[in-house]
């Protein structure tokens, strides 16, 4: 019940938050309400499972949580048009998939523009971003199915509005070997990026477990 509260109480917190604009959204720290949502490297919060997907990937093949095998996730949201944040925050994952080659860390990017981000757009971009299709994927899919993914699944905000556009989150999703959700961290934050490389290192040093 308390994890159940919990990760609610980080849904709503995260539609709040401003996104995709020229500022990142405050990281929320520790409060009466639950434990910090960007923990440190060896930090016992757990934010609850990640329910399962089925979207397809930048190859046009279909992809869901079972498919990355056990392995520790890092997962972000952007589209391949936008013209704020998304850059910086693939830039940051491109960091990360330097500096976790060593790893058997996986990179995730779900598109919020699933409409224009077809499969073969989002081949192009992970060209020019300079994703490894073996250590980074990006997905696609029904924009309802994805909206409900991102929001409830992930606990980040995504909106349209005719005088905005299409807004969104800006923070990265640690997920560990078990499909939970580990933290999240500002995606466009040099001192966050490092935060969250030091958690990933610690999840993916972890082996699996039986929940």
């Amino acid at each position: 019940m308390l994890k159940r509260r919990l990760a609610r109480g980080v849904f709503l917190l995260a539609l709040a938050l401003p996104a995709c604009g020229d500022d990142a959204p405050p990281v929320l720290g520790a409060g009466s309400s639950g434990p910090r949502t960007d923990p440190g490297p060896d930090d016992l919060a757990d934010f609850g499972a990640l329910p399962d997907f089925r979207f397809v990937d930048q190859r046009g093949k279909s992809v869901g949580l079972a498919d990355f095998s056990g392995r520790p996730l890092v997962i972000g949201a952007l589209f391949s048009t936008c013209a704020g944040p998304c850059p910086s925050i693939a830039r940051s994952i491109a960091k990360l998939q330097g500096e976790l080659h060593d790893t058997d860390v996986h990179l995730v990017v779900v598109t919020v523009d699933p409409e224009n981000d077809t499969p073969e757009v989002l081949a192009r971009y992970a060209e020019r971003v300079g994703a490894d299709p073996a250590r980074w994927t990006f997905l696609t899919g029904d924009p309802d199915q994805v909206r409900t993914f991102v929001q409830k699944g992930l606990f980040m905000a995504v909106e349209r509005s005719p005088s905005e556009g299409l807004t969104h989150d800006v923070r990265l999703l640690a997920v560990d070997r078990q499909g939970h959700r580990r933290g999240w961290y500002t995606g466009t934050d040099e001192n966050q990026i490092e935060r969250l490389r030091r958690r990933m290192r610690y999840l993916a040093s972890r082996p699996a477990e039986p929940r």
